[in-house]
C-alpha cells in the first residue's frame, strides 16, 4: 500500500476528530450559558470563583441573580452601607422597565430603602472600562442629580445601586389624575424647572461620560422627588453604557430635529430635551417622549408651534394652572424659553447656562384663592409671544 495514501488516512482521520471535540466542547459551552448544563465554577482573571444562584422575591415574580459570593457591592465612599447578602435578603418590588433593563425597590433589613437598576443591552465593555463610566458617573455630585451609591460587576449580572426617591416621579405627579394625587401649582411647576436647569448646567460644565451628550435621556420619568421633593434628575450619563443602536431606538436625544435630518446629537440635544419637558409641564400632556409603553404620547413640540401660530396660546397651559391669573406671566415667560430651546436647528439654541438664567429670573407669585380665571382669555397671541422671545434673545 502506497505510503502517501495511509499518511493522508490517518491526517483525515485526525482532522476528523478535532473537529468531533470541538463540536462537542462548543455545545457543552452553549449549553452553560443557556442554563441546561449546571456550572459550579466561573472562571475570571484566571481565578476560579463559586457560583451560587440567589433570589429575590418581588410583587410579580421572582428575579433570580447570579452573584459570585466572593465578590462584594462597589461603593463610591470610605465605608460600604451594606454588603451584598444584606441586598440578596431584602425585600423588593418592580419598579418599571427602562431602556438599559429593569429596576427594583430593595428595603433592606436595616431599613435603608434602594433602587436596583439591573443593566442590559450594554456594550461589551471589559470591567476596567465599565468601572471607569460609572465612576465618572458616581463623580457627578449636585443637590439636584440622584446621587449612584454602588455597582456590580461580573459575567452574568451588572448593577448599579441609586438612593430611593421616596416622592415619586413627575410623570405619576403631572399625569396621575386620580381622586388620590395632590395638586400640582405653577410654583411647584417652576420649581420643577429650575431644578432640573441647574443639573443639566452642572453636567454640561462638568461630565467626563464617553458620550457628547452630557444626560442623553432627560423625560418627565426621569425626575424625581425625594422625601422633602427635592427634584432629582436621574438615568444621566447612561448614553455612554448603552449600545448605538438601542440608544437610537429608545433614548429621547434620539427624537430631535437634528438627529432626523442629519443622524446625529449634540450637546444642544439635551436642551432640545428640557425645552420638550417645560412643555409637558406647562401643558400636563402626555409627551411622545415620556409616554410610557401601550399609552398614546403627544408631540407637544410640533403641537405647541401649531397653537402658536394659529394664536390660540391660552390654551396650551394646563387648566389645573390656567385659572391663576398672577402666575399667567411666568408661564408665558417661561413658554418663550421653551419654544427657544426646541429651535429646529441646534445652532440656534441657547445654552443651558443662558436657559437656566432666564428661568432663574421668573419670579414665583403668591397665588391667592380668589385669583381671576384667565383660561378664556385669548389675548396671549403669537405676536406677544414672538415679541417676549425677542426680549429674552437681546438679553444675552
Amino acid at each position: 500500500m502506497n505510503i502517501s495514501f495511509i499518511i493522508n488516512v490517518v491526517l483525515l482521520l485526525a482532522i476528523i476528530l478535532i473537529l468531533l471535540l470541538y463540536y462537542n466542547t462548543s455545545t457543552k459551552l452553549n449549553k452553560i450559558a443557556k442554563g441546561q448544563i449546571p456550572s459550579a465554577i466561573e472562571k475570571e482573571d484566571d481565578v476560579e470563583i463559586s457560583v451560587d444562584k440567589k433570589k429575590i422575591e418581588i410583587g410579580e415574580g421572582t428575579m433570580i441573580m447570579t452573584v459570585e459570593e466572593r465578590k462584594e457591592l462597589i461603593f463610591f465612599s470610605d465605608k460600604p452601607k451594606f454588603q451584598m447578602g444584606e441586598l440578596l435578603r431584602a425585600s423588593a418590588e418592580a419598579l418599571g422597565h427602562g431602556i438599559l433593563g429593569n429596576s427594583y425597590k430593595a428595603m433592606l433589613n436595616s431599613g435603608t430603602t434602594i433602587v436596583v437598576k439591573r443593566l442590559r443591552d450594554l456594550k461589551p465593555f471589559t470591567k476596567e472600562e465599565f468601572a471607569k463610566i460609572l465612576n465618572a458617573i458616581a463623580d457627578m455630585k449636585h443637590p439636584n442629580l440622584l446621587p449612584l451609591l454602588a455597582y456590580y460587576h461580573s459575567r452574568d449580572e451588572k448593577l448599579m445601586l441609586y438612593s430611593y426617591a421616596a416622592n415619586g416621579n413627575l410623570f405619576t405627579r403631572l399625569h396621575d389624575r386620580d381622586g388620590n394625587r395632590a395638586p400640582f401649582s405653577w410654583n411647584s411647576r417652576l420649581s420643577v424647572a429650575r431644578g432640573v436647569a441647574r443639573a443639566l448646567v452642572y453636567l454640561h460644565l462638568n461630565h467626563k461620560f464617553q458620550n457628547i451628550v452630557p444626560h442623553g435621556n432627560l423625560r418627565s420619568s426621569n425626575v424625581l422627588f425625594d422625601e422633602n421633593d427635592a427634584v432629582l434628575v436621574s438615568d444621566f450619563g447612561l448614553a455612554s453604557l448603552i449600545a448605538q443602536p438601542i440608544a437610537a431606538q429608545h433614548m429621547v436625544v434620539y427624537k430631535s430635529p437634528e438627529y432626523g435630518y442629519a443622524r446625529k446629537v449634540t450637546m444642544q440635544s439635551d436642551v432640545w430635551s428640557y425645552g420638550s419637558l417645560l412643555i409637558e409641564l406647562l401643558t400636563g400632556k402626555v409627551s411622545i417622549n415620556s409616554a410610557p409603553q401601550g399609552t398614546n404620547g403627544v408631540d407637544l413640540c410640533s403641537w405647541v408651534h401649531r397653537a402658536v401660530r394659529e394664536e390660540w396660546t391660552a390654551e396650551i397651559f394646563d387648566k389645573e394652572i390656567s385659572g391663576q391669573k398672577r402666575a399667567l406671566p411666568g408661564m408665558l415667560r417661561l413658554l418663550q424659553i421653551a419654544m427657544r430651546c426646541i429651535e429646529r436647528f441646534p445652532e440656534k439654541r441657547p445654552e443651558m447656562r443662558e436657559v437656566m438664567r432666564e428661568v432663574e429670573k421668573i419670579q414665583a407669585p403668591v397665588i391667592s384663592e380668589d385669583d381671576d380665571d384667565v383660561s378664556g382669555d385669548r389675548s396671549l397671541t403669537d405676536d406677544s409671544l414672538s415679541t417676549s422671545t425677542s426680549m429674552i434673545g437681546d438679553e444675552r
